[in-house]
């Protein structure tokens, strides 16, 4: 499938690059000479002409004389329906590790996948609340069995794969051997696997997981509400035909390796998802065309015949492909929303979408791995670290508070989310609490702090929110201002930084990164604090508190009151935080009339709901 792009593979950014270009000079007065320029775009395996301009100088003025854009005409929309359209185009700066076989995927869970894979578990978003859904899903129904320790699901009948076979129990079972296995990419997979103690069918539709402890959030992190692929189902015959291919060396075991190379270039028969992925440049371009056989089009009536997701990681590529009509949709930031609507664009903001999670691995320690002393052992100096941080001045920097709201506990206590109260916002500014708290700590005006030695605040650039880097040297400078921290702002790359964050060898060292929001923050709890290998910090009075919430077989109220309780502890003990979270702004076209996308979701969800006009 990747081979039908290669050909192609510079035209698409040479061209967007040629818009961004056109744009600039239509702005400036460019004295550049006249000249034409054509976008290509990739339609299954041919290519055709899609926006033509002619561009050319009068005087010192640059205009537009033609354009030309090979999208269908806007026809009414008909009584009690929507128009649809035959390619609609979106551009995100992420797309993860663009691998279909679940098990290896890494990275924010992104629209990519969400296309093609269907979960155990499905979602809907009713009256303001996301929730779990027996009607979305490969599960037409589930419960938590054998004193809360397993979870049993019920697989619903007449569900497709792309090659037409009917999904049952047995690719249920074949799919959680494969990807819930301590041998998978992802952190958050590897967790749960190595809980598990038994899988089974045990009948003609039901399949049962069972989990050395209870896990109340299993059905959540199964469902395609969470950001893991922990529920994804793929056609157990499909992969057992596969051709061996040649090994792909980051993969174990060899003998599943060959399949699973086989897999990465025809996905699509294997997956019942909405969109079969029909092309693919990898970091470039996925062209997904509509399955005519998906099992929930009547709740989910995608209004497109063909998706082109494009990676084109430059926000003014982007903004200037989405004023060309180039694009219907674009991943934007804070920092062009202004470029957006001044050109006579539309923003629709993704409510708690990410937040940004301050934290430091091991402050349940008192030395590091070379047998210095970690300042965050102390509690006095978490909690001055966060009141001498006005998170008005990070608010601003992202453009307000219609962009940045000052409240949640770093994710795992979001407001749509289970156990949120007010009690779980950010600490105040406060530097005088601030100064006091470090004065008894014992380090006044930063006085033999860290030993003296520079104090490192982590970070990276990338997918998630912009302006990490800035917020970053925005606490180092408030840290130094308010307590005397002599502080660096040290840039890496996301998964390099991950791997050293979660194998504990930046102990005591601060990060400041994006994560996800998450409606159920019980696998993450778990995680992070309920486990002595936790890679946040282990404490027993919050392990407790973890697994009664992670136990509680109840109604969502009482799971509710549960998981609050444990949120309040971990907020106190404050091992990490947040100073808020960010809406995630998207540029929409001029055909797009409405959309209604779900909160907590880092990616352009529910295109379902979108109506073309």
């Amino acid at each position: 499938m990747q081979s039908l792009l290669k050909s192609k593979s510079n035209v698409v950014l040479c061209v967007l690059a040629s818009i961004a270009i056109s744009m600039f000079a239509i702005a400036c007065g460019s004295s550049a000479e006249p000249q034409t320029i054509v976008e290509e775009r990739i339609v299954e395996k041919e290519v055709v002409k899609e926006v033509e301009k002619i561009v050319t100088k009068e005087g010192e003025t640059v205009t537009v004389e033609k354009m030309v854009v090979a999208t269908p005409t806007p026809v009414p929309i008909p009584e009690g329906g929507f128009n649809t359209v035959d390619l609609f185009t979106i551009m995100v700066t992420s797309q993860g590790n663009e691998i279909w076989h679940h098990k290896y995927s890494s990275g924010e869970n992104n629209l990519w996948k969400r296309l093609s894979h269907v979960w155990l578990v499905g979602a809907d978003f009713i009256d303001g609340s996301l929730t779990m859904s027996p009607n979305t899903g490969v599960a037409s129904s589930w419960e938590i069995v054998d004193n809360g320790l397993a979870w049993e699901f019920t697989i619903r009948d007449g569900i497709q794969f792309g090659d037409g076979s009917v999904l049952d129990v047995e690719d249920v079972d074949f799919s959680s051997h494969w990807n819930v296995s301590p041998e998978a990419t992802g952190v958050s997979t590897v967790r749960v696997a190595r809980e598990v103690t038994d899988r089974e069918i045990t009948g003609p539709d039901t399949f049962k997981i069972t989990f050395a402890d209870p896990m109340a959030f299993f059905g959540v992190a199964a469902s395609e509400i969470d950001n893991t692929t922990l529920g994804v189902v793929i056609s157990k015959d499909y992969w057992m035909g596969l051709p061996d291919g040649a090994d792909i060396e980051a993969c174990t075991p060899v003998d599943w390796c060959k399949k699973a190379e086989a897999f990465q270039e025809n996905p699509s028969p294997g997956m019942p998802g909405a969109y079969s992925p029909i092309a693919h440049l990898r970091a470039e371009e996925i062209l997904y065309e509509k399955n005519e056989n998906y099992f929930a089009a009547d709740r989910r009536p995608y209004p497109f015949d063909k998706i082109s997701l494009r990676l084109v990681p430059e926000i003014s590529t982007r903004v200037a492909a989405l004023r060309a009509g180039a694009a219907d949709l674009i991943e934007a930031d804070n920092t062009v929303v202004n470029q957006i609507t001044e050109a006579g664009g539309r923003i629709q903001y993704v409510e708690e979408a990410v937040h940004i999670w301050i934290n430091a691995n091991g402050c349940n320690r008192t030395t590091d791995n070379d047998g210095l002393p970690i300042m965050c052992s102390d509690q006095k100096v978490r909690y001055a670290l966060d009141y001498a941080i006005d998170k008005t001045k990070i608010q601003a920097l992202y453009g307000g508070p219609e962009s940045f709201l000052i409240m949640g506990m770093h994710g795992i206590g979001s407001p749509s989310g289970l156990g949120y109260e007010q009690d779980l916002n950010p600490f105040p500014y406060d530097p005088d609490l601030a100064r006091d708290l470090m004065a008894q700590a014992g380090y006044p005006g930063g006085e033999g702090f860290n030993g003296g030695r520079v104090f490192p605040i982590n970070t990276w650039t990338g997918a998630g929110a912009p302006l990490t880097v800035e917020v970053s040297t925005l606490v180092c400078q408030m840290w130094n201002k308010e307590l005397g921290i002599n502080c660096e702002v040290n840039v890496g790359e996301e998964v390099s930084m991950k791997k050293v964050q979660y194998a504990g060898e930046i102990a005591g060292e601060y990060l400041v990164r994006t994560n996800e929001n998450t409606f159920d923050g019980g696998r993450r709890m778990n995680g992070r604090y309920a486990k002595e290998d936790g890679y946040i910090g282990y404490e027993e009075n919050i392990s407790k508190l973890i697994r009664h919430a992670n136990s509680l077989i109840g109604t969502q109220a009482e799971r509710h009151e549960a998981y609050h309780d444990a949120l309040k502890a971990v907020h106190e003990l404050h091992y990490d935080f947040s100073p808020g979270y960010l809406n995630q702004p998207y540029g929409i076209g001029s055909r797009i009339a409405s959309w209604n996308p779900w909160p907590l979701s880092p990616y352009p969800s529910a295109l379902w709901t979108v109506n073309v006009q």
